[in-house]
C-alpha cells in the first residue's frame, strides 16, 4: 500500500509540474505588456524596461517558470496586478469557501444519492425504480448554475426565505452561514446526487444477485445489514471513486455557482481576475484547483483500495 501510495504522489507531482507548466506559458504568451499593465499607461519606456528587468520578464519562459515555482515552494504565489496584494493572501481567503462548498455539497448527495439508489434496485424496473429514475435524471437534466439562478428567484426573491448573495463564516454567525450556503449547496448537489444515485443503483442491481448475497439471504441476514452493510460495501469501491471525479467537478461548477450566489471563494476570484486580465491571481488559482484535482485524486484511490480488498491487491502489484 505504501507503494502504492508513493507511486500515485510521484505520477501527480509530474502532473502537476506539466500542467503548471502549460498554464505558466500559456499566461506569459498572451498579447498585453505586464509591465505596462502595473505603471498605467503614463509610464516612460525607460520605467517600463527597469520594471520588466525587475521582474525578469526579459528572461525566457522556462528560466521564469522556475523562478515563479521557487517562491511557489516558499508560499509565494507573486502579486495581483489589480489588487495590490500578495496572491497567496487573496487565494487563501477564497479557497476554504469553495473548499465548504464542495465539502458540503458532496455530503448532500451522498446523503441523497444512496438511499435512492437503495429504493430503486429494491424491484428494478417497478413503479419506484421508474419514479426514482425520473427524480435523478430531473436533477443531472440541468447544471448547478441554473439550478441557482431558480433557486435566488423562487427562495431568495420570492419567498425571501434565504439570501440571495453574500457570505458569512459558520464562527461568526452559525445559522446565518447556514442560510448563507443552504441554496448554492443544494445547487451544486442536485446534479451530482443524480449521477452518484443511477450509478449506484446499477451496482447495487448488480452486487444483489451475487453469490455472497444469497448466501447471506440463507443465513437470515435482515434485509437492511444486508443493504447498509454488506452490499454497501461491496459497492464502496466505485462509489468512493466517482464521489472523487463528482467532487472535481463540483469544484468546477463551483465558479459558476459562486458567480450566482457572489460568494467570495476561488471561482468567483477567478472569475473576477479574468476580467481584469490580473493575470498572477488567475495562475494562482488554476495552479491551487490543479493541486486539489490530484490531491482528490489521491484520497479517493486510497480510500477505495481501503474499502475493496480486491483493488487493494491490484494497487499493491
Amino acid at each position: 500500500m505504501f507503494k502504492f501510495v508513493l507511486r500515485r504522489i510521484i505520477q501527480s507531482l509530474v502532473v502537476f509540474l506539466i500542467a503548471s507548466f502549460v498554464i505558466f506559458a500559456t499566461l506569459q504568451l498572451l498579447p498585453g505588456d505586464p509591465a505596462r499593465r502595473l505603471m498605467g499607461n503614463m509610464a516612460t519606456d525607460q520605467q517600463l524596461e527597469a520594471l520588466r528587468e525587475s521582474l525578469g520578464l526579459n528572461r525566457s519562459i522556462i528560466v521564469q517558470y522556475f523562478d515563479w515555482l521557487w517562491n511557489l515552494l516558499h508560499g509565494d504565489l507573486g502579486s495581483s496586478f489589480g489588487a495590490g496584494q500578495s496572491v497567496t493572501s487573496l487565494v487563501a481567503a477564497a479557497l476554504p469557501i469553495t473548499l465548504q462548498l464542495g465539502i458540503y455539497s458532496l455530503i448532500l448527495a451522498l446523503l441523497v444519492a444512496i438511499p435512492l439508489a437503495f429504493q430503486s434496485a429494491k424491484r428494478p424496473g417497478g413503479i419506484i425504480d421508474s419514479l426514482l429514475s425520473v427524480v435523478s435524471i430531473s436533477f443531472t437534466s440541468l447544471p448547478a448554475f441554473v439550478w441557482g439562478l431558480g433557486f435566488v428567484l423562487f427562495f431568495s426573491l420570492t419567498l425571501t426565505l434565504f439570501p440571495s448573495s453574500g457570505y458569512i463564516a459558520p464562527w461568526e454567525n452559525p445559522i446565518e452561514s447556514f442560510r448563507s450556503f443552504a441554496l448554492p449547496v443544494v445547487a451544486l448537489a442536485l446534479p451530482t446526487a443524480g449521477i452518484i444515485a443511477r450509478v449506484g443503483r446499477s451496482a447495487i442491481v448488480d452486487t444483489s444477485s451475487s453469490a455472497f448475497v444469497t448466501y447471506a439471504k440463507a443465513k437470515g441476514i435482515s434485509q437492511a445489514r444486508l443493504r447498509y452493510v454488506h452490499i454497501l460495501k461491496a459497492v464502496s469501491a466505485p462509489l468512493i471513486t466517482l464521489a472523487g471525479v463528482e467532487f472535481i467537478f463540483l469544484l468546477g461548477d463551483a465558479v459558476a455557482v459562486e458567480t450566482v450566489f457572489s460568494l467570495p471563494g476561488m471561482g468567483r476570484l477567478m472569475v473576477v481576475s479574468f476580467f481584469n486580465r490580473d493575470y498572477p491571481v488567475i495562475q494562482g488559482c488554476a495552479v491551487v484547483f490543479i493541486a486539489l484535482v490530484l490531491l482528490a485524486n489521491i484520497i479517493a484511490e486510497i480510500l477505495a483500495a481501503w474499502a475493496d480488498p480486491r483493488v487493494k491487491e491490484a494497487a499493491t502489484k
